[in-house]
């Protein structure tokens, strides 16, 4: 695997992150694909398909006004060019209350390879014990 994709990958999934937290809708959607099949499941939910879908559903989370934290540790990365999916422990915590942790969350993000870069097709969290 070239050091170079693999670090194209990692800084994909770094901005989906990086846009999560600053609750910034704009940069979420220009981390995603907007092909058919795109597909995300939040920790207990149901599955949603289409990003019009998906969007609503990060509106609904970023717009709900709440400070979100994300410590990120990624425990593997995979390529299989044009696709790679990043295997992460997501460790959130919010500020209500002078700061609540969440559960651990184990993440898998999977990336195609498009004109644009790396864009999610993938996001699958559930929470572990």
């Amino acid at each position: 695997m070239s050091e170079i994709i693999r670090q194209q990958v990692i800084d994909a999934n770094q901005e989906f992150y990086e846009a999560f937290e600053a609750l910034d809708l704009s940069r979420m959607e220009a981390c995603w694909s907007d092909r058919p099949g795109t597909t995300c499941i939040h920790p207990g939910g149901s599955v949603l398909v289409g990003w019009p879908i998906i969007r609503a559903s990060w509106e609904a989370i970023m717009y709900g006004g709440e400070e979100i934290l994300v410590d990120v540790e990624i425990v593997d990365v995979v390529i299989e060019d044009p696709v790679a999916w990043v295997t992460c422990l997501e460790r959130m915590s919010t500020m209500r209350q002078g700061g609540h942790a969440g559960p651990s969350i184990v993440a898998t993000n999977v990336f195609v390879l498009d004109a644009t870069g790396w864009r999610m097709v993938l996001h699958h969290a559930s929470p572990v014990q």
